[in-house]
Formats: C-alpha cells, structure tokens, sequence
C-alpha cells in the first residue's frame, strides 16, 4: 500500500482500540495513568472557545467521560476561535457539535451533551459527579461561582480567562487550605451573590479598570471603549485562546494523574504573548490592593463622597483612553499613564 493511501484509509469505531490510539502517551504516562485518565470524569461549563479546544485536547490525551454545558449555538463571529466552528455547523448547539467531535476521535467515549444552562442546585449535582470542572462560560459571574462550589465540595476546577494576547490559568484543587474565590483575586469585592457580581463585572466603570486588557492584551482603545457599553464582546484571538486552553488541559492531565505537581490558586499561569512571556506568579498586588480601594471609595455614602469619586474616576478615565487613543490613530509608540504604570 502506498504511502498516499494510508491518508486516507478508514477506521470504523468497532476497528477503534483505546490503547492503540493513545500509544504515544505511553511515553509520558504509565498505563496505570493512563487508564486513569480513561476512568476520569470532565465536565465543561461552556463550551466555547477554551471549553471547546479543552475538550478536543483532553479526547486526544485519553479522558473518555464529559459532560457538556453550553446552551448556545455556532454563529459565524465564531469561526475565529472555537475549534468546532465550521460553516456547516453554524446554528448547531456547541455542545452538540463537541460532542460529535469526541466521538470521532473515541467512538467508545462516554459524552453528555447540554442544551441549556443549569441552574446552581443542578450544577451541584453535576460537580459531585466529576473529577474535574472546566467553568469556561461567557458569564464570568457564572464560572465564577461554578469554581466557588467546585471548592465547597473539595472537587478540583480549572479555569481561563483569555483576553486579546493575555490570560490567565487558575487552578483550585481541593487541597487548598481555605475556599478563594475567583473575584478576589482580581480586586473584586467578595462574599456577593451571583446576581450582584454579575452586576459589578458588567458596571462600565468598573470594566474600565480591567486596564491589562489594553497594555497586556495589547486591545484597540475603540474596541476597549465599545467593550465597556456592552457593544462588542471580549476581544479574543485564536492561539491565545488554544495557547492558554493547551496550559489548562496540562493542569488536568496534571491533576489526574498525580505525577506533577500542579499550579494552585492564587497563583496562576499569567500570559502575555506579546511580551514573549508566560510566567506563574500571583496577580499584581499593586493592582489589587488599588481595586480594593477603588471599590471601596465608590462606596462612600457620606456627603455624597462616593458619588463624586465614581464621576471623578470616569472623567479622568475618559481623558486617559482618549489620549492614548489619539497616539493609537497616529501610529505613534504608545505611552501608558503614571498610574497604570506605577499604581494599576
């Protein structure tokens, strides 16, 4: 047979044998690892862009068991990132299509695919029943609190947060010494309720603090401004997303198998494509502690001081993003702030 003919060659699923098909693994992993990886259970709350890529890299790695959260369907501002986003599949729901996917790969793997979004008490359910979570929703708030419960039921989570040429990598396993909750990390307030965290992260003031976005993630000031009113959604670009996606399926296999140690929260896999450089380490506490005190001066209600401040910050936020988006347009090198610099 030549060697043409081996690319195209077809392999039904009852011809399909696990072992053989993950016998490069076995390079890296024991066999004992390997079937437990084959054993594990991973559910996926969102599979978009990193939900999506997590699944096809974790199929190929051996996992054979998921659950599948997404209730939304393909469209075509898709394509640039979600690796099932193909224009015959634009209007199927992505879980659906993942799940097909999966089974191209290991037609023995055991998928369960969900149309729509869980409420909180049903996702209780659903993380007693995994090994692993990957809250990977649009809804930050919501992934947010899929990790806070992962951690009350000593269950591990995963999780990325791609934006533009940033991200970062979280890992909770349940070996943490007290429950952190995602929002803290970043400087937002803790202890609120899903509705109200979803309320602040969506706050345009608030977004414009999110500044890593522009000097990290290298965004356009109009994008970033457009993000802010709620006009375009986060700027996103393929590798970054399957870059950061690669290092969060690592950390499961990581996991799994035991015989790595893996990153923990609050330290996280931090990437910044642009700048050649992909660290662990905590988020800047200079960024933090400012968060926390931004947050708490908005909430001044004596004579109206908080009042103030919050119009204050958006007046001098608006100058900022103006002046760098006029070095933006010029085409000249751009020069960050003082304080996003030194303070932010």
């Amino acid at each position: 047979m030549g060697a043409g003919q081996y690319l195209y060659m077809q392999i039904s699923s009852n011809e399909f044998d696990y072992n053989t098909s993950l016998n490069r693994n076995l390079g890296v992993l024991s066999v004992d690892e390997q079937s437990t990886l084959m054993k594990s259970r991973l559910t996926i709350v969102g599979v978009g862009g990193v939900g999506s890529a997590v699944a096809i890299m974790l199929a190929r790695s051996g996992v054979a068991n998921f659950i599948l959260i997404d209730p939304d369907k393909y469209e075509l501002s898709n394509s640039n990132r979600h690796i099932g986003s193909y224009c015959d599949t634009l209007g199927r729901y992505k879980s659906e299509v993942i799940k097909e996917e999966i089974h191209r790969i290991n037609p023995e793997a055991n998928v369960e695919a969900h149309t729509r979004k869980l409420s909180f008490g049903e996702m209780k359910d659903v993380i007693d029943n995994s090994d692993v979570i990957i809250p990977a929703a649009d809804d930050i708030a919501y992934s947010s609190k899929v990790i806070t419960m992962a951690q009350e039921k000593k269950k591990c989570a995963i999780s990325f947060m791609p934006s533009g040429l940033t991200g970062y990598v979280m890992v909770f396993p349940p070996s943490l010494s007290s429950i952190i909750e995602p929002a803290d990390i970043f400087g937002a307030p803790k202890g609120l309720s899903y509705q109200e965290l979803h309320k602040f992260l969506e706050d345009p003031l608030h977004k414009c603090g999110r500044r890593w976005y522009i000097n990290r993630g290298k965004w356009r000031i109009d994008w970033f401004q457009k993000w802010r009113q709620d006009e375009v959604p986060l700027a996103q670009i393929c590798p970054n997303v399957w870059l950061g996606a690669s290092l969060a399926s690592i950390e499961v296999i990581k996991y799994l198998t035991g015989k790595w140690k893996t990153i923990k929260a609050p330290k996280m896999w931090h990437l910044q494509s642009a700048e050649n450089q992909i660290k662990v380490g905590r988020f800047r506490k200079r960024t933090w502690f400012f968060s926390k005190y931004i947050v708490w001066a908005f909430s001044i209600k004596w004579l109206g001081i908080g009042l103030n401040i919050r119009s204050f910050a958006s007046k001098q936020n608006q100058k900022q993003l103006e002046r760098i988006r006029k070095q933006e347009n010029e085409g000249k090198e751009i020069k960050y702030p003082f304080l996003w610099r030194h303070i932010i």
